[in-house]
């Protein structure tokens, strides 16, 4: 801003006396790694172009290398292509240069694009003093090569290097991640082994390393690694108590840790250790602890649903549980209403643009979704608001849930909740949409009118142009929240679908291309789920499982088998051919019972996981809770 102005700055940080008399937002100091790496090509070539115009011996010219050093190249006169075209070698020179300058060790590399990527460190907006990961670097600080800390970030790095679009073709660069993994995981358990190291920030920080690899690395066989790794942080924290968060180190991994632990409870639909108070801090600047207290809290109800609902039993004691979790999710929804009217003016989105529609009408390859499109103050702004969307949709999931299981066997979209629900998450799932091309740095014009005075990451406008993986990072949640919800339209789960598949292909997140493959339906699912245990009765059970007639009416002629059905089978399975008659009638029904409950427990798996193996069909049974 004072380099806007042309008056002297005097450099007070977070901000400058000169933008605080004037009443001015003070936008911040340049950051020191922009300062050291600038592009010198062109000030190369002009002095490169600048030798050869001087007096050299015919067919030489010199290109500059260094302080004091020249290279002079030599240009064969009988050669008719070079002597026909003398700029031919100028740009061989320039080639070589450029590889000299370029030809940095991979173990560098990788570090300066993971840290430049994936890290955001607190801005200097006294409103949103928040970072991501920025304990790695005072951390790194002293490790030495084989510490678990610095194995395990080398690991990530390296992947998130070879995860680039250019990068994808080289295979070395993937065997050393795995093997700089390898190492990290049994660094990381000696020294979770010793109690003097368990209790250290560089432990933990190693594990929240190892958890993030599996985000850049996850396929389709081992979907659910990353799990391991959240719920050993979470101990870890657990360990070392709470008052650990109360300095700055400290807090920045609490924040991590328990971003991640809220979005493992909220899938596996599991109670958080410790309870959700034990999450939710003080400490002033905290603006996501209540949002994470919301959420924890309707991970937890969900957990209950799952316990009471395991036994399909309709008593009295049952209804009146339903109802409770019903009012208390109804309670969560109404405090995401009101935490969202108490936002001061400068956190509500801004509607920038508007699109009408897409070349071609293909939204799986827009990078926008016909409707409005909305800036906000900065990705930490973004990033609340669409958890407390994503709160708020999976509050109506649980309302929905619930009346669908207390007006049973009537239809439970004939209900006002549901109406209500659908209604409300409509929009929902329209204001996470239109967020999505801000963090993931769609352009409006680049550079016109209508982003000119818009607030972006902390780096400015740059950032909205040319996004940062760490923004699709954010973005991965709320997009996985709307392409699973049944409230959306089909052009808008796909839209969904192929933002996330962009994410892996374009910012390295091989995460998001899983995520995309799945065909979950909430709560439609769940409820699905929820019915499991109202099997049919014995009599139904028997005629459906040992023949079914091609038609109700028609019957083949005399003499003929009746024909088979792949789904239900003319003839008992083996199984209980050989069992039906050595069971007593009760045992009978009890084996039937399980049968059909195994049965429709793997339909529902297998068509939740989208074929995409057994692994993940192991995550969707821990995220159905079947």
């Amino acid at each position: 801003m004072c380099r806007t102005r042309r008056i002297k700055c005097d450099e007070t940080k977070p901000t400058c006396n000169q933008c605080a008399k004037s009443r001015r937002q003070c936008p911040g100091y340049k950051d020191d790694f922009d300062l050291v790496f600038r592009n010198e090509t062109l000030a190369t070539e002009r002095r490169a172009r600048k030798a050869t115009n001087g007096k050299r011996e015919p067919g030489h010219f010199t290109i500059p290398t260094g302080p004091n050093q020249q290279t002079v190249f030599a240009v064969n006169s009988k050669d008719e292509s070079n002597s026909s075209k003398p700029d031919a070698a100028m740009e061989m020179g320039l080639s070589r240069i450029n590889t000299m300058i370029l030809s940095v060790p991979i173990e560098q590399q990788a570090p300066c694009f993971f840290l430049s990527n994936y890290v955001l460190s607190p801005t200097s907006d006294v409103d949103t003093p928040r970072g991501y990961f920025d304990f790695l670097g005072p951390l790194m600080k002293g490790e030495g090569p084989d510490s678990q800390l610095r194995l395990a970030f080398t690991a990530a790095s390296m992947a998130s290097l070879a995860n680039r679009p250019s990068s994808k073709h080289r295979r070395d660069l993937k065997h050393m991640a795995v093997a700089h993994y390898t190492r990290a995981l049994k660094a990381t358990n000696l020294a979770l082994q010793n109690p003097a190291l368990q209790r250290t920030d560089q432990t933990l920080a190693a594990v929240l390393m190892l958890g993030f690899y599996e985000t850049i690395c996850t396929e389709n066989n081992n979907a659910s690694a990353w799990y391991s790794h959240i719920d050993g942080a979470v101990q870890l924290v657990r360990m070392r108590g709470k008052k650990f968060a109360k300095s700055r180190m400290g807090n920045s991994l609490f924040q991590v840790v328990r971003t991640q632990m809220m979005i493992n409870c909220m899938t596996s639909a599991k109670l958080p250790k410790g309870g959700v108070e034990w999450w939710t801090t003080d400490i002033e600047g905290d603006f996501g602890s209540p949002i994470v207290n919301m959420k924890l809290r309707l991970a937890t109800l969900r957990y209950e649903m799952n316990q009471t609902l395991s036994v399909y039993s309709r008593t009295p004691e049952h209804f009146a549980k339903i109802a409770d979790i019903m009012r208390r999710a109804q309670a969560v929804e109404t405090e995401c209403q009101a935490w969202e009217a108490s936002l001061p003016e400068w956190w509500h989105p801004k509607t920038v643009a508007w699109v009408d529609n897409i070349a071609g009408m293909d939204v799986s390859k827009s990078e926008v979704w016909p409707g409005k499109i909305e800036a906000y103050h900065n990705i930490w702004v973004a990033t609340f608001w669409n958890h407390a969307r994503v709160a708020r949709i999976a509050a109506s999931g649980i309302i929905i849930r619930c009346t669908a299981w207390m007006c049973s066997p009537v239809d439970y979209r004939t209900t006002p909740e549901y109406a209500y629900a659908n209604r409300i998450c409509l929009d929902l799932v329209i204001d996470i949409i239109s967020s999505i091309p801000y963090l993931l740095g769609w352009s409006i014009g680049k550079g016109s009118s209508a982003t000119a005075n818009l607030s972006s990451f902390e780096a400015g406008l740059e950032a909205f142009i040319n996004p940062k993986p760490i923004g699709g990072f954010f973005a991965l949640w709320p997009l996985f929240v709307v392409s699973t919800a049944d409230y959306c339209t089909d052009s808008q789960r796909t839209y969904a679908k192929a933002r996330m598949v962009h994410i892996a292909d374009h910012l390295g997140l091989n995460h998001a291309r899983v995520l995309a493959g799945f065909q979950i339906r909430i709560p439609s699912m769940t409820i699905r789920r929820d019915n499991i245990g109202r099997l049919p009765s014995p009599s139904q059970m028997i005629a459906q499982t040992l023949y079914t007639p091609a038609s109700p009416t028609t019957f083949p002629p005399p003499g003929t088998s009746f024909p088979s059905s792949p789904e239900e089978p003319s003839s008992p399975p083996p199984a209980m051919a050989n069992r039906t008659y050595d069971l007593s009638p009760l045992q009978q029904r009890e084996m039937m019972q399980k049968e059909a409950f195994e049965r429709e427990r793997l339909t529902l798996l297998k068509r939740a996981a989208g074929d995409q193996g057994e692994s993940v069909e192991r995550l969707m049974a821990k995220y159905l809770a079947v």
